[in-house]
């Protein structure tokens, strides 16, 4: 809520020609140097609200101590003040990659930044990495790429690695991670990445040789050799699992599916990784990997209710609706706390023509999730579907009395009048559903000539 009506001040302020107005921000939970930190920060850009150096320093102090939303508005009231130079560009692209979504204008500011000066190293490989960890491999190639013709730096080399290793080029992977050890000899990232790479080519004593490595210095822990292979694996898979959790808590679903390619690489019968992957791939639309990591993660552990869930997802988009509504059953009685299973297991049910058990479900669903909108707007329309129109518009009704003018009930009522034949009390509802929200599906059924008005 504080970085919301944050962003909400900074919106405002960023489209009037009055100086923009500082929100303050609760420093309150935060440790005494930290606080003191942010509040000398605040305190400059509420003396100089016009001054972009003083934006720019706010939004880098609240990034280094990991306040990002709030970096995020910064940077966004930055950029309504003038055009950002390249080091500030480079700090925003950091803090989209901390948030995991972009920041609106930072792109295009970079692009505008690179067509004027093509041949910044550090401001292309800093959007080429940023590029990687979101998945975009490609894009992540073409300016690491270029940023190699201009510097070969170890750090440029180990990222375009990370990035032809991923496409599967793994000799090419192996020479440049060869080179960026050269210079940068004692780099724990480019000794763990080539690890595997020579374990990809065959080459195991090499791969444990780098391995050791990594463990090696002043305060290190002396292993021997199996019990090494086993930290290693450890650590890394660790680390991966802990980046796809919050690539999938944040629903980058593209960049959570690299992490947990990895983590199953190390660990090809984790059941939580494959049904997690498998989710992955179902709202990126790969129904096949989908079903493949689904059952996989089933034949590891039956009591996963996420795996479940999917393949009842992925049986009603097939038609197979019997099975869908058996998966779904399973999913809610393994997690019945789970909204989107008791949200989409009435639904099944009705599909299948199970009325009186579809809606026992139904109410059922609504007396546990009362404020679960979605759920109300699925039900209506598989009833107005169905031919049901009535029962609909009456569930409608009662969902309206529970949530005020929400405009999507509003806008589902409408269509349900009007399969009822009750065209003037219809466009009431349409109009009802516009005035809640003007961006309503409603907007464009009033404007249709045959619609009486």
């Amino acid at each position: 809520m504080r970085y919301w009506m944050f962003l909400c001040c900074v919106f405002c302020c960023a489209c009037s020609d009055k100086p923009p107005v500082v929100p303050d921000i609760d420093t309150s939970t935060l440790e005494v140097p930290v606080a003191e930190a942010i509040g000398k920060a605040h305190g400059d850009v509420q003396t100089t609200p016009s001054d972009p150096a003083a934006w720019t320093r706010y939004a880098e102090v609240l990034q280094a101590h990991q306040l990002l939303n709030e970096a995020s508005a910064a940077w966004t009231t930055r950029m309504s003040l003038g055009d950002l130079a390249p080091g500030e560009a480079i700090l925003a692209l950091r803090c989209a990659e901390g948030l995991a979504r972009p920041i609106e204008g930072v792109e295009q500011t970079v692009d505008q930044i690179l067509q004027d000066t093509p041949d910044h190293t550090s401001l292309r490989f800093s959007r080429g990495s940023s590029r990687l960890r979101a998945g975009d491999l490609i894009g992540a190639q073409e300016d690491l790429e270029r940023a190699l013709q201009q510097e070969r730096h170890p750090a440029i080399l180990l990222a375009l690695a990370r990035t032809v290793l991923s496409q599967g080029d793994v000799a090419r992977a192996r020479g440049l991670l060869e080179e960026a050890r050269k210079g940068a000899p004692g780099d724990p990232d480019v000794q763990k990445t080539l690890a595997p790479v020579y374990l990809q080519l065959g080459e195991a004593d090499l791969a444990d040789a780098e391995r050791s490595r990594v463990l090696r210095g002043p305060k290190a822990f002396r292993f021997d050799e199996a019990e090494l292979r086993m930290a290693n694996r450890a650590v890394s898979s660790s680390a991966n699992d802990d980046r796809a959790r919050e690539a999938f808590a944040n629903r980058d679903w593209k960049l959570a599916i690299v992490w947990l390619n990895k983590v199953i690489e190390v660990h090809p019968d984790r059941a939580t990784a494959h049904a997690r992957r498998g989710m992955c791939h179902l709202m990126t639309n790969q129904a096949q990997k989908a079903d493949q990591d689904f059952r996989k993660a089933i034949a590891e552990d039956e009591s996963l209710a996420m795996a479940h869930r999917g393949l009842g997802v992925l049986a009603g988009r097939g038609g197979r609706l019997q099975e869908a509504v058996t998966h779904l059953a399973r999913a809610i009685e393994l997690n019945p706390e789970d909204p989107d299973a008791v949200g989409m297991y009435p639904i099944a049910l009705l599909k299948t023509g199970q009325i009186p058990a579809a809606e026992e479900a139904y109410l059922a669903a609504r007396e546990r999730f009362p404020n679960n909108r979605i759920l109300v707007q699925q039900w209506l329309v598989g009833l107005r579907r169905m031919g049901r129109a009535d029962q609909a518009l009456a569930a409608a009704r009662t969902a309206l009395e529970d949530f005020g003018e929400d405009a999507a009930v509003l806008h589902h009522a409408a269509l349900c009048l009007e399969a009822l034949g009750q065209m003037q009390e219809a466009v009431e509802y349409h109009r009802r559903s516009v005035a809640a929200d003007p961006k309503s599906p409603s907007a464009s059924r009033l404007q249709r000539p045959s619609t009486p008005g």
